[in-house]
């Protein structure tokens, strides 16, 4: 049995059917976002120190940090130091290909960077809007299905989370501008350091 804290217990094949009727039911729109949604190009390093319990902190690499391209203005988002939990995925998905909270690892890096500008009034932040971050999230997302070697991923799952980082809920903390320091030099060793080259 799955919890949710709000609703008590909720079982994994409730949960399952639930995925399943909302795959079908937007199917449609999943294949048209995935045909209108721009690939980009993904560079660098992605490093990810795990810190427990479910504390992440991103760190770009000195020297090859992180970089997504955008197609569409050949803008660079190029992440910056941040806490980070991945993706925000409901815990009773995680048992679901397609959606763990670190399949799409850089898209969710690049989405939390946008919301951390935003919050932290970084440089550049105005230029970025709720509905911008969420195209965004959804570019990377393609250039990553789009890469031979990525066995993962489905238009679908790049769509619902697509729709959820527009929700209310989600818009709710893009206006919250509570910005925590990132005091790793205070801080123990991580447990693990994970990182990936996307060169």
């Amino acid at each position: 049995m799955a919890r949710n804290s709000r609703y008590g217990l909720v079982s994994r094949p409730l949960v399952a059917v639930c995925l399943v009727i909302v795959s079908v039911a937007t199917a449609g729109c999943a294949g048209r976002h995935y045909e209108q949604t721009d690939a980009g190009k993904l560079e660098g390093d992605l490093i990810v120190e795990w810190r427990k319990p479910d504390n992440f902190i991103y760190l770009p690499a000195a020297d090859n940090p992180l970089r997504f391209t955008r197609t569409s203005s050949n803008n660079v988002i190029q992440p910056d130091r941040m806490w980070t939990d991945g993706g925000s995925i409901p815990r009773p998905f995680w048992v679901f290909r397609n959606y763990s909270p670190w399949g799409y690892g850089p898209a969710f890096i690049v989405h939390d960077w946008l919301f951390r500008m935003q919050h932290c009034e970084i440089d550049g932040h105005d230029d970025y809007d709720l509905e911008t971050a969420a195209v965004i999230m959804s570019e990377v997302m393609k250039t990553l299905m789009e890469q031979p070697d990525f066995d993962y991923g489905s238009k679908q799952s790049m769509y619902l989370m697509f729709k959820a980082v527009r929700s209310s809920a989600a818009r709710a903390s893009w206006e919250n501008r509570d910005c925590p320091p990132v005091d790793i030099e205070r801080r123990a060793e991580p447990d693990l350091v994970f990182r990936v080259s996307f060169d």
